[in-house]
């Protein structure tokens, strides 16, 4: 759209139709509009590659294409583009079908007037450009979860998996559609599951619990991970699931184990030093006691 000139395509057979728009859209206030005209669908489907349109009104019922059909085939060939159905009295219906299907708006001819057109088409196109960000917002975060080192899930209220990313599947030997609709306790010990259940406490509205958990993988051997927990309410209170990220500490587990079974042994050696140097110290210190303090002291 350049600057105040809107681009309108309408796709519409019936001449006297086009005129009436054409002539109301000369009468909106604050929007102009260039206004192209074609009579059947395939038409205007090439005057969508050659020109740059705005947004589209469209007749369902063209010499070419009727019903929602139309509508389906257009927004198949132009889905970001806002989409206005063009209707009578008796196809209201049908366009509100159009509507669910993705278009924008749709007006009934003879019921429609200047400024309600020209805030239809300025209200279209406005929600057509926040459905595009929202696309691209959502894949852009779906992206960064997909490819995320760290895992991801997602629970239902009842515990069921509703969706697991690449890199926890992966950790578990497991495919994504295996994990998903199982319950949590299918991949964690009965402790695992006692742990989960207490930071899901449904009752306290918990954020941010990070936790030490166990999970099983397909060959039976369990992964050390740290969880950070959210659960999800709807704005009543209502539990809905939780959303929780995690990663593999398990080499961490590991060495943690090597540590402490080195100060153990370490521990041990000096116990064993200690019990020499008595055995050694004791017949100097025999020398200096009378027999019965020796025994007081280190029989």
């Amino acid at each position: 759209m350049r600057e105040n000139i809107t681009n309108v395509l309408i796709i519409e057979d019936n001449p006297g139709d086009v005129i009436i728009i054409r002539e109301m859209l000369k009468d909106a206030v604050g929007i102009h509009f260039n206004l192209l005209n074609v009579g059947n669908l395939s038409d205007g489907l090439k005057i969508l590659v050659k020109e740059d349109i705005d947004i589209l009104l469209l007749d369902l019922n063209l010499p070419d294409s009727h019903g929602i059909d139309t509508f389906i085939k257009m927004n198949q060939n132009a889905p970001n583009m806002p989409i206005i159905i063009l209707t009578g009295l008796t196809d209201e219906e049908l366009a509100i079908n159009a509507v669910a299907e993705g278009a924008q708006d749709y007006l009934v001819k003879g019921q429609i007037e200047s400024q309600l057109l020209a805030k239809s088409i300025k209200y279209a196109i406005e929600r057509k450009n926040i459905e595009r960000k929202l696309r691209e917002s959502e894949e852009k975060y779906r992206l960064i979860v997909e490819k995320a080192q760290s895992g991801v899930f997602l629970m239902n209220s009842n515990n069921k998996l509703t969706y697991v990313n690449q890199s926890i599947a992966k950790m578990l030997g497991y495919t994504v559609s295996e994990m998903l609709k199982k319950d949590i306790s299918n991949f964690t010990d009965r402790r695992g599951e006692e742990l989960i259940n207490y930071y899901l406490n449904k009752t306290e509205k918990l954020t941010g619990q990070t936790y030490e958990l166990k999970l099983l993988n397909k060959q039976g051997v369990f992964s050390h991970v740290l969880v950070s927990t959210n659960p999800l309410f709807k704005a009543d209170g209502t539990y809905l699931g939780a959303i929780s990220i995690l990663i593999d500490i398990s080499s961490r587990k590991s060495v943690e184990r090597s540590l402490v079974n080195a100060l153990k042994d370490k521990d041990e050696n000096l116990f064993l030093i200690m019990g020499s140097m008595i055995e050694a110290m004791k017949p100097l210190i025999q020398n200096e006691y009378k027999e019965e303090e020796y025994f007081d002291k280190f029989a």
